[in-house]
């Protein structure tokens, strides 16, 4: 199947990081059939747990600090904030 390039280099980057994804607490914030939908894909494949937000999602900092990795597919610059990552995320 195609995958998008944009997610699928994600994919590499993280997995060049760290290989093993599996069972880390992922949020990719961003719903689109390009990025997000995909890389959320992309990264159950992988194993990982996999929340989908948006930029409307209630208390969208929190979950964010619960994430071991973040995704941010979307396209405001600076809507994720230092404070929202978790350390070592």
């Amino acid at each position: 199947p195609f995958v998008p390039c944009t997610p699928l280099g994600c994919l590499k980057l993280l997995k060049s990081v760290d290989p093993n994804i599996t069972g880390k607490n992922a949020v990719v914030i961003g719903r689109s059939n390009i990025v997000g939908r995909p890389m959320a894909a992309l990264l159950l494949n992988e194993s990982a747990t996999v929340a989908i937000a948006h930029s409307n999602t209630k208390d969208l900092p929190a979950l964010c600090r619960q994430a071991d990795i973040l995704v941010a597919a979307v396209g405001r610059p600076e809507m994720i904030k230092a404070d929202w990552i978790k350390p070592g995320a």
